[in-house]
């Protein structure tokens, strides 16, 4: 079974690695009194041993977390995969924490498979509390977002003519999202994934979907959504102004709560034109 898609979105996973260090750091030091192997606190003796490890442990997930990025571009992440990816984490993590200790406190300990199983196991219970409280936050958000995205299309006034849909398919070829051309503003690139933004109900809502903008680009051919930026796909009947700051070029959408779409040096020219087109 695949991962959640939002498991594997580029910003779940980097805000991931604050809430986990945030959350073990206050975790540690609230159970450090009540243990006699947790060194890790504020005290002049492990300041700067604590810096130094909590530093290598982002530095372990940062890693971990680019890997998993560049690692689900070619393949597919099932849940599995997923669990055992994070097990590496916590085994990386009671590594450094063994050798830390070994270093820093001077204490003439072998290390062992199976410490470092219980060392892992330690970690990997301190770790698992906030990855599973930020898991479930991003869950329930992300289906807050699909049951609003349901509300709005039942609440919509206007029927939409089966002529005027755009239909966008993932990488195994399912039909995904079903949507009004007009209705679209942008689509993003997100690694192995693209985020397509569009209103309904008035609101600015984004569907994110395993598929390359290359792919999108191909099928999307005739319509009014061009290629502007490696990274994005416009809507060009939603842009209202192409602004210029300094060498970098931007279009301006119609929504209040659109971003600024930046157009390349390469498609420059196309957008230009594609500008002038409608404006005659």
């Amino acid at each position: 079974m695949e991962a959640p898609k939002y498991l594997l979105h580029r910003t779940f996973l980097l805000q991931s690695v604050i809430f986990v260090v945030g959350f073990s750091f206050i975790f540690l030091l609230t159970y450090h009194p009540f243990s006699s192997t947790v060194w890790i606190g504020l005290g002049s003796e492990v300041l700067l041993p604590t810096i130094l490890f909590y530093l290598s442990g982002v530095g372990i997930l940062l890693v971990s977390k680019v890997g998993l990025m560049l690692y689900q571009l070619r393949h597919t992440v099932s849940v599995r995969k997923y669990l055992f990816w994070f097990l590496g984490e916590f085994i990386a993590i009671a590594v450094i924490y063994l050798l830390y200790t070994r270093h820093w406190f001077e204490t003439d300990i072998p290390i062992t498979f199976r410490l470092v199983a219980h060392t892992s196991l330690c970690v990997g219970m301190i770790l698992a509390i906030p990855y599973v409280i930020f898991t479930l936050i991003a869950g329930n958000r992300a289906k807050d977002e699909e049951i609003n995205a349901l509300k709005l299309q039942q609440e919509a006034e206007k029927p939409v003519h089966a002529s005027d849909l755009i239909h966008f398919y993932d990488f195994s070829g399912n039909l995904k999202l079903s949507v009004s051309a007009g209705s679209i503003y942008y689509i993003a690139s997100q690694d192995n994934y693209v985020e397509i933004r569009y209103e309904l109900g008035g609101q600015l809502l984004n569907y994110l979907m395993r598929c390359r903008t290359t792919r999108l680009e191909k099928q999307l051919e005739g319509t009014s959504l061009i290629r502007c930026h490696r990274s994005y796909i416009v809507n060009m009947d939603n842009v209202t102004q192409l602004k210029r700051e300094g060498s970098r070029a931007f279009l301006v959408l119609s929504h209040p709560e659109a971003r600024k779409i930046p157009v390349s040096q390469s498609y420059y020219k196309a957008i230009t034109e594609q500008l002038d087109r409608i404006a005659s």
